[in-house]
């Protein structure tokens, strides 16, 4: 049965979560002025609005989380009709208006309601009309209304979502009478009956595991009865883009609980769906689709094993990375594509590795994640032969790794780590952490940013070299350079003088 594959909420979990609710919430002084903003253009112009934020801001604030992600309904015209009354009232004022845009509906990609943008001092806001629906005379079809704060609420995706803090009160206001309780005991529920909720937009599944992960909450029975009998696999095809489906995944894949939320991918059967391989005739994918379960599989081994090594990745800095989150992402989503390195498929007149389509295609990702993330799958076979020779005696085969991984160096030694511990759980990672000791003893962690000390006029002068051997000489000096970390270029001028032919051959 499903249910066995969730773990339940420990009591001193609870417990935990219930000392972080707050009881009114805290407004910080940037907020305060953005809602003093708005309603001061209610007020001007008379607009009859009640205003409330919603959903997810309302939920971090009463946890006592900041939160940066402000949505505000409006109960009697829709979020684009507020908003140009807004920019209009601002440009009367000369006051400068950026970041407008309206996102349209979208039924047929669950996408019910068209939310305007506005920036408000710096910070983006999103306005949209309470939703409410009503049945046409001999139809089952809904249409979507301005409707009741009561009927927006219960619309909503779970309990804890569907929290208001009203501006014209300055009250928190809870439709359901059961978002706070599930807040303070941590609970994931959904307002209404759960298949009402999924059948109104299928991704709210993938939702509602990412945020049991996110807050270590418990999901209720309810929910997971129904997501037993829920086609959620032909939902998730039908009526939901891949576009929506990657923004969650981006979510789970920067979490440090992203196994707990691909556990539930895993056990549901959507690993198939989420990581989806080429299967029509044109690419001439490799591996058949009967076969491809095989790699599913061993796709989400690999990400669990990840989080079973006995050596746990921690990074001494987060080199080329942003944050710990964007660390995350690619650690994360660099061990699930491993195993589809091998797996090839046709692209115009190449063929590709299987990895570039789920990235691209399937996840419908950036061309720079893509890359990032298939050169660092592809740096893994490369690391492994280096890191068993005498690297002091090797610096060509080392300085042109560190230039081929970039910042992702680290995060290749982990990939190879785990192929090897999937191996065997014994297995030691010795070697793995003298050369990532090295690295950092001869301050080589950030050499790809590094430039030869002698540039390519200089080097065609000094060596009367033609411009097509410049690219060789200049990579010899950089491998000296990795050799003399501390040297200078007049260090090196000096050398060149004794050693002048040394640069010309390959070292």
């Amino acid at each position: 049965m499903l249910k066995f594959f969730f773990k339940k909420q420990l009591n001193y979990l609870i417990c935990m979560q219930q000392s972080q609710i707050v009881q009114k919430i805290k407004i910080s002084d940037k907020e305060n002025q953005i809602f003093k903003t708005i309603m001061q253009f209610r007020n001007d112009t008379n607009i009859q609005s009640i205003l409330r934020v919603a959903g997810g801001w309302v939920r971090d604030k009463l946890m006592g989380n900041e939160s940066h992600d402000i949505d505000i309904t409006i109960d009697n015209m829709s979020g684009e009709q507020f908003v140009l009354k807004m920019k209009e009232y601002f440009e009367s004022k000369n006051i400068k208006v950026s970041g407008f845009g309206v996102t349209r509906l979208n039924p047929e990609q669950s996408k019910h309601l068209e939310t305007a943008c506005i920036k408000i001092l710096d910070q983006s806001i999103d306005f949209v009309n309470l939703r409410g629906e009503t049945y046409t005379e001999n139809s089952r079809i809904n249409q979507i209304i301005i409707g009741t704060p009561e009927q927006d609420a219960f619309r909503r995706d779970l309990t804890i979502n569907s929290l208001f803090y009203n501006l014209n009160t300055q009250e928190i206001e809870d439709f359901t009478k059961m978002g706070l309780q599930d807040l303070q005991n941590g609970i994931i529920r959904t307002p209404l009956e759960p298949q009402i909720t999924f059948n109104d937009d299928p991704l709210r599944v993938l939702r509602t595991f990412r945020f049991a992960c996110r807050f270590g909450f418990q999901i209720s029975q309810e929910i997971l009865k129904v997501i037993e009998l829920f086609d959620i696999k032909t939902a998730l095809k039908t009526k939901v883009s891949k576009e929506r489906i990657s923004i969650e995944i981006d979510w789970m894949l920067k979490s440090s609980k992203c196994l707990e939320g691909f556990k539930y991918y895993h056990s549901l059967g959507l690993w198939h769906i989420i990581f989806q391989l080429p299967n029509d005739n044109q690419s001439q994918c490799s591996v058949k689709i009967d076969d491809q379960g095989k790699y599913h599989l061993e796709s989400y081994e690999f990400l669990l094993n990840l989080y079973q090594l006995k050596y746990l990745p921690q990074f001494q800095n987060i080199f080329g990375f942003e944050n710990q989150e964007q660390l995350n992402f690619y650690l994360n989503l660099c061990s699930i594509c491993m195993p589809y390195y091998n797996i090839t498929y046709k692209k115009g007149k190449n063929f590709e590795s299987a990895i570039i389509y789920i990235i691209a295609e399937s996840l419908k990702m950036s061309r720079k994640q893509t890359d990032d993330v298939y050169n660092a799958c592809r740096l893994v076979e490369k690391f492994n032969q280096l890191k068993n020779e005498q690297i002091n005696n090797n610096y060509k085969n080392l300085v042109n790794f560190l230039q081929e991984a970039r910042h992702q160096w680290e995060l290749i030694i982990y990939l190879d780590y785990i192929q090897e511990f999937i191996k065997n759980p014994d297995v030691s990672f010795q070697l793995h952490e003298q050369f990532k000791n090295f690295i950092y003893q001869q301050n080589l962690q950030e050499f790809y940013n590094v430039k030869a000390l002698i540039d390519g006029n200089e080097i065609k002068q000094i060596w009367k070299v033609e411009s097509k051997q410049i690219r060789d000489v200049k990579q010899n000096i950089l491998i000296w350079q990795a050799m003399n970390p501390k040297a200078t270029k007049e260090d090196l001028q000096k050398y060149v003088e004794q050693n002048k032919e040394q640069f010309i051959i390959n070292q």
